[in-house]
């Protein structure tokens, strides 16, 4: 299944799209020229537009505004109630294999959110635990959060999943089919389908969204660049639409 949800994030993405539709393009520009034209034409588009700024607007928003609050900082973890552990998702650091050296990435605001939760809850909760997933975490993420002030004995951590549906498979068997309630953490844009995925596996999910990347490169005014594509843009609406479809699948198959 992994693979299939890959395959259809793929097909899917605006690079996807527009290299099958360029693809198909040029397989039938000798018999049907016109329809090659056509779909040349609205392949460059479509991949014109995905890489706008302004498209941020459009497809980025929607999935941060449950989370985003007038007057009120992005990622705030006042009021957050209490939790028997913190699940801080992968995707915020990553590690160089040859020299195992940690590399932020723009998602690393979770490990930081992560560690401010433990700051706030650890006297509230005996025993707290932070749990943490990722490809070579072992040798960045928990670092990470040790140099943060969570103490290495409150760490646990797995670099086995590689989506958001398998880390929450993993948490469930760590704690032996518990279903206790858990802060978790992710970028806001991510949030409403990882409270999906971890409130099916039986999770009580209380979610702490951090790394607002939408509304942070949505809220300056326009210019006249956002009309332009750019690497960045394509990146995050690339990031929308892979949300957007994750999230009507998982709508659609209810498992």
């Amino acid at each position: 299944m992994y693979y299939i949800n890959k395959a259809v994030a793929w097909v899917a993405s605006p690079l996807g799209m527009a290299f099958i539709g360029l693809a198909a393009a040029w397989v039938a520009h000798r018999k049907w020229p016109r329809l090659a034209r056509w779909l040349a034409g609205l392949s460059a588009v479509m991949l014109w537009l995905m890489g706008c700024g302004v498209t941020t607007r459009l497809v980025g928003l929607g999935l941060e505004s449950e989370w985003s609050r007038a007057g009120a900082m992005h990622g705030s973890i006042d009021g957050l109630p209490d939790a028997e552990a913190i699940v801080v998702l992968g995707g915020g650091v990553g590690a160089h294999e040859e020299c195992r050296a940690p590399e932020l990435l723009s998602g690393a605001d979770r490990l930081w959110q992560g560690a401010r939760l433990y700051a706030a809850k650890k006297r509230n909760v005996p025993g707290l635990r932070v749990f943490c997933t990722g490809g070579g975490c072992e040798h960045t993420a928990v670092p990470f959060l040790e140099a943060l002030g969570v103490p290495r004995e409150a760490i646990w951590f797995s670099e086995q999943p590689r989506n958001t549906e398998e880390e929450a498979r993993l948490l469930k068997a760590e704690m032996a089919g518990n279903s206790p309630r858990i802060l978790l953490v992710t970028s806001a844009w991510h949030m409403a389908r990882a409270r999906m995925l971890f409130r099916r596996a039986g999770f009580d999910v209380i979610p702490a969204p951090t790394d607002f990347e939408m509304n942070c490169a949505a809220e300056r005014p326009l210019a006249l660049a956002d009309f332009f594509p750019c690497a960045d843009a394509l990146l995050r609406n690339s990031a929308a639409v892979k949300e957007w479809v994750g999230l009507m699948g998982c709508s659609l198959l209810r498992r």
